[in-house]
């Protein structure tokens, strides 16, 4: 599974979640969605889904700040969380912008298909 956290709906985010759209593609039992923190609101995922057409789904936390038991940090724009079978997190990523996260779209991607063996 693939969780993403993200302070801003924009391009870079798209094209971060489009990278783990295609792993999910062959892999059904991937089971990624995108959660908006810290003032992301329904519009500005609405936004991001009709223009860029994503099949992940998009949700915005209760708490601005995440669930708490993830305990987010604060300066950073995007987390994304991937776990093994079991809940097991098998590796996590944190960047100070969507940017940086768009840069690491393969990695998290490559993270993501090693997670499923």
């Amino acid at each position: 599974m693939v969780v993403i956290f993200t302070q801003k709906a924009d391009d870079n985010l798209a094209s971060l979640v489009k990278a783990v759209d295609e792993v999910q593609k062959n892999n059904a039992k991937l089971g990624t969605f995108v959660v908006g923190v810290s003032g992301v609101e329904e519009a500005d995922f609405e936004k991001l889904q009709t223009t860029h057409k994503l099949t992940t789904p998009l949700t915005i936390a209760k708490d601005k700040d995440g669930p708490p038991k993830y305990t987010l940090n604060k300066e950073a724009a995007v987390t994304v969380v991937v776990y093994k079978r079991g809940g097991v997190v098998s590796k996590n990523f944190a960047f100070k912008d969507t940017k940086a996260a768009a840069d690491k779209a393969k990695e998290i991607a490559e993270a993501a298909t090693e997670a499923l063996k």
